[in-house]
This record gives structure tokens, C-alpha cells and sequence, in this order.
């Protein structure tokens, strides 16, 4: 059965697919007026949000009985597809930020590392592999395609800017979001759609690893691992091993979320960027200056 595995000729189909379709979505956008670009933009957001849900006509959403959670606030991908309808009209540009390098970085890494098509897991329980073409792994790609997308078109046609004064708000919202992502399995829970026992399990439903990692993903695991100190990974009563839902994710958040809003930054707002990071350094060498002036 063809696969999608990391290096292999379907992973790479994938990212090839998508290259392809982007470029010609940008040959196609290239002659249209403004409003055109902005209305057909709001489009593909609307078709993501379609698909969004949708999907649960689809193997094995079909094998889920509290179907509605599987098109809630389920992680990180489904919060962006649920909220973009409004964050693209919003005024708010520590929001507008958060859509644009969250749905952006989302994707891609989506493509680099597809765990979901990869995986034998779904909704916390061992259903098997899926082939490469089957139509739920290729929903799971295009949905995260538009993820990618959407902002993609929305800085190219400079619909958005983005600030290196603004970058560190990003991360923050991940934190948000991330922690409304808890409060989401909670009212799952809560509501007898998710079993009890699979709560903090990060074996069972573990959406965005709020839980910590799944046996699946030890590699990820380990590289988001670098920056969460050890107790963090300890039950405070029992010494037992357990992730501190969410709070264990806040320090890789930061660091990473804010690498990635540098990234960004220097992309998008690179003369700004230059001039912030230029300014910091000059006083850093004027200090030094002044330090080493014999009284």
C-alpha cells in the first residue's frame, strides 16, 4: 500500500503538489484588481472552513460518536480554520500578526512533518495506516494547504504588514490559544463526548501534544523537550511521569514562537527589522565603550 513517510516519493508528491498549485494561484491572482485578489482570498478561507467540516463524512470520521468534537477548537490548525472568517476582516494587528505567521508556519511545517498522514493513531485510538491517496489524507493536505495559503496571498499583496515591534505578541496569542485548546477537552470531558480516562493521556487525545508526547512522536518529542525543565514533566503529587498540561508547551512556545515571528519579520519588515536590531547593538557597543574609558 503507498504511504506517505518521511523522504519518501509520496511525501514529496505532496510538497511538489503544493508548490505547483501556488504558483499557479499566483499566476492566475497576477492581472486581477485588488478587490478581486481580496474577495477571492476570502474565499479559499471559506472553502477551508467548509472543509473544515465536512470532513466528518469522511473515514474514520465516520467512526466517531461525539462527531462534534472533531470539528471544535481542536488544536492548533483548527482553531486558525474556525477563526480566520473573522480574523480576516478584523482590524486588529496583533491578531492580523498571529493569522498570518501562525497560518503560514502551520502549513508548512504540516508538509515537512505530516504527522497526521503519517500516523497510526486517530482521535487517540490505533486504527491502522492510510494510504497516500486516501481522500481523509488528502483532505488533511489541503486543508492545510489553504492554511499556508491564505496568508501567503494576503502578504503578497501586502493586504497585512507585519512589524519586528509587534513580533513578540505572537507567541503570546499561542499561548491563548493553545490554553483555550485545553479548556476545549475540558468541556469535551465534561460532556461525556470524550472519556474521562483519556483526559491528560498524551497516548490518548492529545491535540497540539497539550498532554506531552504521544509514543509516536518521541523525535518531536524530544525537540520541543529541549526547553521544558524536568519537573515540569513530574506529577507534584505522585513523582509519577506527567506533562503539566499546557504550561510545559509555554517555554518551546517562546522560543520557538518567537524565532519563527523573527523569521517573519526579517522577510516582511526586513529595513525595520535591520533598524531595530542595529539600534540594540550600537547601545550594547556604547556600553562597552564607555565601560572600558579609564576613569
Amino acid at each position: 500500500m503507498p504511504m506517505v513517510r518521511m523522504g519518501n516519493i509520496y511525501y514529496f508528491m505532496y510538497i511538489m503538489i503544493a508548490i505547483i498549485l501556488t504558483v499557479l494561484v499566483v499566476a492566475f491572482l497576477k492581472n486581477k484588481s485588488q478587490r478581486f485578489r481580496y474577495w477571492f482570498i476570502f474565499a479559499l478561507i471559506m472553502v477551508a472552513f467548509s472543509i473544515h467540516f465536512l470532513k466528518i463524512f469522511l473515514w474514520p470520521y465516520t467512526t466517531v460518536e461525539a462527531i462534534f468534537t472533531k470539528v471544535s477548537f481542536e488544536n492548533i490548525c483548527a482553531v486558525s480554520t474556525l477563526v480566520f472568517p473573522f480574523l480576516y476582516f478584523t482590524k486588529n494587528k496583533t491578531l492580523k500578526d498571529y493569522m498570518v505567521m501562525v497560518g503560514m508556519a502551520s502549513g508548512m511545517i504540516t508538509f515537512i512533518f505530516p504527522v497526521d498522514a503519517m500516523s497510526e493513531y486517530f482521535n487517540g485510538a490505533i486504527i491502522g495506516y492510510r494510504s497516500a491517496f486516501n481522500l481523509e489524507v488528502m483532505r488533511f493536505y489541503l486543508a492545510h494547504f489553504l492554511l499556508f495559503l491564505v496568508p501567503f496571498l494576503m502578504m503578497r499583496y501586502q493586504m497585512h504588514e507585519l512589524s519586528i515591534h509587534r513580533a513578540y505578541r505572537a507567541p503570546i496569542v499561542l499561548i491563548l490559544v493553545l490554553v483555550l485548546i485545553f479548556v476545549n477537552e475540558l468541556v469535551m470531558t465534561m460532556l461525556h463526548w470524550v472519556p474521562k480516562e483519556s483526559l491528560y493521556d498524551p497516548s490518548k487525545r492529545n491535540p497540539s501534544f497539550i498532554f506531552g508526547v504521544r509514543g509516536d512522536l518521541t523525535g518531536l518529542g524530544l525537540f520541543l523537550g529541549i526547553f521544558v525543565p524536568f519537573f515540569m514533566r513530574i506529577h507534584p503529587l505522585t513523582g509519577a511521569s506527567f506533562y503539566w498540561p499546557v504550561i510545559w508547551l509555554i517555554i518551546p512556545a517562546i522560543v520557538y514562537g518567537g524565532l519563527i515571528s523573527l523569521i517573519f519579520v526579517f522577510i516582511y519588515d526586513t529595513q525595520e527589522t535591520k533598524l531595530f536590531f542595529s539600534k540594540i547593538l550600537g547601545v550594547r557597543q556604547q556600553e562597552d565603550t564607555e565601560v572600558k574609558i579609564p576613569k
